[in-house]
């Protein structure tokens, strides 16, 4: 048997089926034996390495999984093992861990160890693993291969826990006697006279056990010591391991910025150092992603700041925001600014170069310190726009394009507009990457800053990007998106009279149409982007061209028809389709909210039968259902010839419970159904329920889920009335669980969820009690009144509900004073304090929506106390 494994692991790293099948076949048998086994093969020195090899490869594979499902099976199954097996096995990976003899074998014996060792350490098992490796590397008698394979193992062991607790959650924290030696085995083989191999799996190491050492960095001497070990590395003369020891300062300063005080002198020095004359370039890129992620932390502390100012508390919990990055900006700008110039030739090259890397971060220094960094930046943009190096005005373009992100449009809006016309020039610059930054500029300002610009900026705009349509993929992208964006920032509602789209509309659409018909269509995303843009011209435009929609549907739909048809064989042409219908879908989507019933009548049968074939192509659904709403909204009761050939699919898409998105989408189909043809759906209601009631029982669901379909019920008993009769009693009983969920107040992501559900539930609530008074039922609601009075109560006094909770809150009591107020028990129970507070704490709400909805109910409640 031993033989046969052997063999067979010899096969199995060819790829040989029948290898692998018996390899499978003995896992599934007998894994206590091929467990065994394989550890017996790990540590054998008469076997070939390559069966080694491949026994340890083979021993992590039946440890690690790629979903949370298999990944606690797959330890759910090793721990079931004896510790008459699991021992032994142990024993022998430490014992090839320690063998020499074949120099390449310990790296793989310490992938095999780390994945036991992720089973078993946060257990409190494998107590002398640990042990065995500090021994391993503080030993002068050890193989310098062995002292690496045992830091290897050590950083395999922290990084694969991170995770496994991200797959599969609450992994007990590792003991601290135990981080304390991994640390100390690390730092240790980190300092300088190691070996720089050595060296390199030390800091690879440390980098990924900086998550675990929380205990040792609140110690000052201990992360004296830890951070005098990496900046010392920051300075070693082999540029990986400078990389890599700026890349433990990124995750410092991501894990511990808190304690960054004492180092950002040393930081500062190190990084500006490396980022202007490193002769690395990973070096550089390295230094860059610190202070990438000292603006990202900024950026949400003083955010944090500005919030809690807002509302005239202040931050408690922690000091104010030091401001390094604003503190460093004049020094570290230039350096940033400088680096622009170091971009490719080619302008569709994919590589992350340092120009990137540069604009990368100067973006979010802009959105730290927004204006601030104004007058930092437009000078070196007004010294190299118009240079007759395309380097520095292509850099020059990149420059201003970092910034259009943070600084308010009060900042930067002059010289956005001083900027226009050079932009616009520059689209027809000699040099392809000058052109592409220009393009990609213009849409950045359309994304951000359109209010600064007069109408015939836009206009020029508007008309430059629609000649870049026809340019290389990434220049035509950028185009169809700046167009998406001119058409988000001039939407309005209702539509205005006319635009500057007016003139230029349809020519505008047929560009867009055509852009997704080019060979190219699939890079850079252009047919989806094109799709997007031409949805959104349809969404802005005026009334005034509205005639031309009546000619777009026929020719949307014989594109849709067209996709469907289109036999794609290749996975990449068949998510090329299902992209194209998912996108032709949304314009579909458009085109009815825009149209009136009468345009749309006698197109909606055969746009209907599409949109149903559409439903079938996986992954364009979630657009398609879209687009089917929007034909219910417009439709409304002559939507009701589709509801044989929809249901199914609607009632497949609510029992997709994997699939947020689409079941969320499905929920608001129900909405729009109820909405639109009221008791027509009443035939259909049972299944629909049965559906949203497996909803909420179902614990795997997306809690987000959850209070779409609670509001729904509302829905579907405003459409059938007395029909939603023996739908009464789970509805209550699972309204009543939902109003008994509540939050920790120092959860604000727990606080927002909570409110959310209960907004839904006195949605539902409200709906229920008008759609059974209006079906003359409403006795079958009474019975429920003193919960529903007892949850109004709470609410009344609990300081964690938001506007939306209280707005909700009193739209109810005004419908129980409307619909039942002429009620004697009804008189007494609404009578009471908690009513009055409600009512009071809305009337003074900053809210004139939720003002007027508790004057509304003020006065019905105050009518139905006072009647006879």
């Amino acid at each position: 048997m031993e033989q046969q494994l052997t063999n067979a692991l010899l096969a199995a790293g060819h790829a040989d089926k029948e290898a692998e099948k018996f390899l499978e076949g003995l896992l599934a048998q007998n894994y206590g034996q091929l467990i065994q086994m394989l550890g017996q093969e790990i540590a054998n020195v008469s076997r070939p390495f390559e069966a080694r090899q491949m026994a340890c490869l083979y021993m992590k594979n039946t440890l690690a999984g790629q979903s949370s499902t298999v990944q606690k099976e797959k330890h759910d199954r090793w721990k079931s093992l004896s510790p008459d097996i699991r021992t032994p096995c142990k024993e022998n990976i430490i014992k090839a861990m320690r063998d020499a003899s074949v120099p390449q074998l310990p790296h793989f014996v310490a992938v095999a160890a780390a994945e036991i060792a992720v089973v078993e350490l946060p257990h409190r098992e494998w107590p002398t693993l640990v042990g065995s490796l500090m021994e391993n590397v503080t030993s002068p008698q050890a193989h310098e291969k062995i002292k690496i394979a045992s830091l290897e193992c050590l950083g395999y062991t922290c990084d694969r826990i991170v995770d496994v607790e991200e797959l599969i959650g609450n992994l007990p924290d590792l003991d601290s006697s135990i981080v304390d030696s991994m640390l100390t085995t690390i730092v240790d083989a980190v300092q300088p006279g190691r070996p720089d191999e050595m060296r390199f799996s030390a800091l690879q190491a440390l980098k990924n056990s900086l998550l675990f050492v929380r205990k040792n960095m609140d110690n000052k001497q201990e992360r004296d010591f830890i951070m005098k070990a990496i900046c010392e590395a920051c300075r070693n003369p082999e540029p990986r391991i400078r990389a890599l020891a700026f890349s433990c300062l990124d995750t410092v300063a991501e894990y511990y910025y808190e304690v960054l005080q004492d180092y950002m002198t040393n930081i500062f020095q190190f990084t500006t150092d490396a980022i202007k004359g490193d002769s690395d370039e990973t070096v550089k890129a390295s230094a860059i992603e610190v202070w990438n992620t000292l603006s990202e932390t900024e950026e949400s502390l003083i955010d944090e700041e500005k919030e809690a100012a807002e509302m005239g508390m202040p931050v408690t919990n922690r000091p104010p925001c030091p401001r390094y990055v604003q503190a460093a900006m004049e020094h570290l700008v230039p350096l940033l600014l400088a680096l622009l110039t170091q971009q490719d030739e080619d302008d569709d090259d994919d590589s992350n170069n340092l120009q990137e890397k540069a604009a990368n971060c100067l973006e979010l220094i802009s959105l730290t310190v927004e204006g601030l960094i104004v007058p930092h930046v437009i000078p070196y943009v007004q010294q190299h726009i118009q240079s007759q190096d395309w380097r520095y005005r292509d850099a020059a373009i990149v420059a201003f394009m970092t910034i259009l992100d943070g600084p308010s449009t009060d900042d930067i809006g002059k010289f956005v507009d001083q900027s226009i016309q050079v932009m616009l020039q520059s689209f027809n610059d000699d040099h392809p990457v000058v052109r592409g930054s220009a393009v990609h500029c213009v849409k950045k300002i359309c994304a951000h800053h359109l209010s600064s610009l007069p109408q015939d900026r836009i206009t020029a705009i508007l008309t430059s990007v629609d000649q870049k349509l026809k340019d290389k993929p990434s220049i035509a992208a950028a185009a169809c998106s700046a167009i998406y964006e001119i058409c988000q920032n001039l939407k309005q509602v209702p539509p205005p009279p006319t635009n500057i789209l007016s003139s230029g509309l349809v020519q505008l659409i047929k560009d867009l149409l055509m852009v997704t018909e080019r060979p190219d269509a699939s890079e850079h995303n252009i047919r989806v982007v094109a799709m997007s843009a031409a949805s959104a011209v349809v969404g802005a435009s005026a009334t005034d061209v509205e005639s031309v929609f009546g000619e777009l549907l026929p020719a949307v739909a014989n594109k849709l028809e067209t996709s469907l048809a289109w036999q794609a064989m290749t996975n990449e042409d068949k998510e090329s389709k299902a992209q194209m219908i998912g996108q032709l879908a949304a314009l579909v989507q458009s085109l009815y909210q825009r149209m009136d019933k009468q345009a749309v009548l006698p197109l909606s049968d055969r746009v209907m039968n599409l949109l149903l074939q559409a439903l079938q192509v996986r992954n364009a659904a979630e657009e398609t259902f879209m687009a089917i709403a929007s034909v219910i909204s417009n439709l409304e009761q002559d939507f009701a010839k589709y509801l044989d050939a929809f249901v199914p699919s609607l009632l497949q898409g609510l029992k997709s419970l994997e699939l947020t998105n689409l079941c969320l989408i499905c929920t608001g189909g129900v909405a729009d159904l109820c909405g639109g043809l009221g008791s027509m759906i009443q035939p259909y209601a049972d299944g629909i329920m049965e559906a949203m009631f497996n909803i909420i029982r179902d614990g795997s669901v997306h809690r987000d889920v959850k209070p779409a379909v609670i509001s729904c019920f509302g829905d579907m008993a405003m459409a059938i009335g007395a029909a939603y009769q023996p739908y009464m009693q789970l509805t209550m009983m699972l309204l009543m669980q939902a109003s008994q969920q509540h939050a920790p107040p120092d959860n604000d992501d727990m606080v927002a969820f909570i409110n959310k559900l209960r907004c839904s539930v006195l949605e539902a609530y409200s709906g229920i009690l008008v759609g059974l008074s209006e079906g003359r039922a409403l006795n079958d609601f009474l019975p429920n009144l003193p919960n529903i009075l007892s949850f109004l109560t709470f609410l009344a006094s609990d300081s964690t509900k938001d506007e939306y909770v209280l707005q909700k809150a009193v739209t109810l009591l005004g419908d129980i004073a409307h619909e039942a107020g002429s009620q004697p028990e009804v008189k007494q129970q609404i009578n009471q304090a908690f009513v009055g507070q409600l009512i009071r704490e809305a009337v003074s709400s900053h809210n004139k929506t939720i003002q007027q909805e508790a004057h509304w109910a003020a006065s019905v409640v105050e009518l139905a106390v006072k009647s006879q």
